[in-house]
């Protein structure tokens, strides 16, 4: 089987001349500010709650029409607001890294051995995992 790691390799000129994954301990505030934002499971919640950050600053008085205070969970387009979530995550998070962490492999914390039915459901879960693991590779590849 062909691996995704096989496929591509790690570009030495994009990562401190090395050609393996790792990451570092950044405390410049500057250097921070380039790299990516993720989250945890105590702060997704918190992005899913708060929402897309407001659209400006200036008061409600002085704008022409007005908004609900929870306007942006009245929103139709889904995609929209997931972007606007994702947005307010890459500018607030302090969770910054270079590299997206490994998603953990399904079933791994389930104690005890599947029977068939569950194995053959936690293969398939992996195989949707891997395709999306290889869509996301190639497009950052691009």
């Amino acid at each position: 089987m062909d691996t995704i790691n096989s496929r591509f390799s790690i570009r030495k000129d994009r990562n401190d001349g090395v050609d393996y994954q790792y990451d570092a301990v950044v405390r410049n505030r500057e250097a921070r500010k380039h790299m990516l934002g993720g989250d945890c499971e105590c702060c997704q919640e918190y992005y899913t709650a708060v929402g897309p950050l407001p659209a400006s600053r200036q008061p409600l008085w002085r704008s022409t029409k007005r908004k609900t205070h929870h306007g942006h969970h009245l929103s139709n387009n889904d995609k929209e607001n997931t972007d606007k979530v994702e947005e307010h995550m890459q500018r607030i998070s302090r969770h910054r890294h270079h590299w997206h962490r490994a998603k953990t492999p399904p079933g791994y914390w389930d104690i005890g051995f599947p029977d068939t039915q569950e194995a053959s459901e936690i293969n398939r879960r992996a195989a949707e995992m891997h395709k999306r693991k290889l869509i996301d590779v190639e497009a950052e590849a691009k």
